[in-house]
């Protein structure tokens, strides 16, 4: 799998985590196809500061005769939502910042890989934000904001701040079952993070790395080797 921006962007801050080799680690958006592999990464030209991370859970609350307080039973999760902000900035090159920005508005599209050939309808593309192997979250952008800041003599804008949210995503795909066999009942799932490998994910899951073969039969996955970041996996239980 080759990922490459769309352009070369600027080295990050000095704040920006660094590999062992002492280079910066660039943060990235990178766009999923419906097979969940990578088609095209968006390397931030400054990784962000900071950002920040919010999900809600939904509980129904029922009255207990007699009782001061109501029981709870928990109805469903609600999605995460990141929300970073980034920074653009141009000026020393005199380049047009929006060079820059407008790579990640693009995202905002319908991605013309998911337009229906009946329906004539689609959708924005699914993203995966990566920082390394530190963090990696599989989501769509919800909303996005630009703001430039500082401008050439000719109205050129070379400097810029963006806010952008994203908003979790997974899509469950249970594994093909045999037509006269019982359907699957909802098998719990696994999103591939930048880094993992079938035993890693099979001693997570199991206790036991041993059984990795177990998780690449129920995925049909021939090549063991062939882990995208974002993917989804069905974790079936082992058989007593």
């Amino acid at each position: 799998m080759t990922m490459a921006a769309s352009r070369p962007l600027m080295g990050g801050t000095s704040r920006d985590s660094e590999k062992k080799d002492g280079t910066p680690t660039k943060a990235s958006l990178s766009v999923m196809n419906k097979k969940d592999k990578v088609t095209k990464t968006i390397y931030f030209m400054y990784n962000p500061t900071e950002y920040s991370l919010s999900k809600s859970n939904s509980w129904k609350t029922i009255p207990i005769v007699g009782y001061e307080a109501p029981s709870s039973q928990f109805t469903g999760g609600g999605a995460a939502t990141l929300t970073l902000d980034l920074f653009f900035d141009t000026y020393e090159s005199k380049e047009d910042v929006r060079n820059y920005t407008e790579q990640i508005v693009e995202l905002t599209k319908i991605d013309k890989e998911t337009i229906d050939s009946q329906t004539k309808t689609g959708r924005p593309p699914k993203l995966l934000f990566s920082w390394g192997s530190v963090y990696s979250f599989l989501a769509v952008i919800t909303s996005l904001s630009v703001t430039y800041t500082l401008f050439l003599s000719n109205g050129t804008p070379v400097r810029a701040k963006m806010n952008v949210s994203l908003q979790e995503c997974i899509d469950p795909v249970p594994p093909k079952q045999n037509p006269t066999s019982q359907g699957s009942q909802g098998h719990k799932v696994y999103m591939v993070k930048p880094g993992d490998t079938l035993d890693r994910i099979a001693y997570e899951e199991f206790n036991d790395p041993t059984v990795w073969r177990h998780i690449a039969d129920t995925n049909g996955l021939e090549n063991p080797m062939d882990l995208r970041p974002g993917r989804i996996l069905a974790i079936k239980p082992l058989e007593s």
